[in-house]
């Protein structure tokens, strides 16, 4: 045993310069071999030259161009270079942690805001081995990057399938703050929004949603044109905010501000609500996804479908 340990301890002195030695025979040059140790050229030289000395032979051929291996280097090399590079090789892949499994989900600004992230913790929760992204948007596009293993977003309603599954339909209400709704008590008909202030979320004419213009278009066909203020925000959570704190009435989907309701943070501003074909929609991307985005899908099916 002790000659084992006198072993070890010999080669523990010297096993940094051995290293150093198999660097600059691959790579033939002393400045490459201490630009990659992090070292200077002097500072190098002087190591092998130290190894040389305890060896007592020469190891490389300096030449102008680079270093050769000499006789002894090239058995030097031979002995060591199996066993160092395997072992190096063996502890970079014990330091490297295991890459963590990962599911990308994305969706838009709305749903990820007032429905997801509430109960994002319970998703990482009942997935504690698994890597959870959520990637947002204020329109998510239809056809994402490869990155992204589930979809979340508003488009027209189509038949279940095994990789989709409609959450809840596209519900709309006109919402405002119970002081508000105080502040006005003849509310009662649709035309009577165009005369107050409207809070809405800045979309293109061809929004997948319900905007004011379509959702008033609806209810009063032929009105006349909306002569209160008009409030933009591009974050719907800012809308929902505004609306709150009283600054006008809002368009409330239900599925979203539903919790906001139960909390009297919100009211109904009319006694009606309009439905259209289309829904919030989750979608399995890959054609053959794995068991922990079917195991995802799943859960957020349980979690937020009707």
């Amino acid at each position: 045993m002790s000659d084992i340990g006198n072993s070890y301890s010999t080669f523990s002195r010297y096993s940094a310069d051995l290293c150093l030695f198999l660097l600059v025979a691959q790579t033939g040059q002393l400045s490459r071999a201490a630009e990659l140790a992090g070292l200077s050229q002097p500072r190098l030289s002087q190591r092998m030259k130290a190894l040389e000395e305890s060896l007592g032979q020469p190891l490389l051929h300096r030449e102008r161009r680079g270093v050769s291996l000499t006789r002894a280097g090239q058995d030097l090399h031979d002995a060591i270079a199996p066993h160092l590079g395997e072992a190096a090789s063996a502890f970079a892949r014990l330091q490297r942690p295991a890459r963590r499994r990962t599911v990308v989900i994305e969706t838009d600004l709305a749903f990820a805001g007032l429905r997801f992230l509430p109960v994002f913790p319970s998703l990482c929760a009942a997935f504690p081995d698994l890597g959870i992204s959520l990637l947002t948007r204020q329109l998510p596009d239809s056809a994402p990057g490869p990155e992204v293993d589930l979809m979340v977003r508003m488009e027209t309603r189509q038949q279940d399938t095994e990789a989709l599954r409609c959450l809840f339909p596209e519900r709309v209400q006109a919402v405002c703050s119970p002081a508000f709704l105080e502040q006005h008590p003849d509310l009662a008909r649709p035309d009577q929004l165009r005369a107050l202030p409207l809070i809405e979320l800045t979309a293109a004419v061809n929004a997948p949603w319900f905007t004011w213009s379509s959702w008033l278009s609806q209810l009063d066909p032929g009105g006349a044109q909306t002569r209160g203020e008009r409030i933009s925000f591009n974050s719907y959570d800012h809308v929902i905010q505004s609306a709150e704190r009283g600054l006008g009435i809002a368009l409330g989907w239900r599925g979203l501000t539903d919790s906001r309701i139960e909390a009297g943070t919100l009211v109904p501003a009319l006694p009606v609500e309009l439905q259209s074909p289309r829904g919030y929609m989750v979608r399995m991307l890959s054609r053959a996804p794995s068991s922990e985005v079917r195991e995802v899908f799943d859960w957020i099916c349980a979690q937020f479908g009707e």
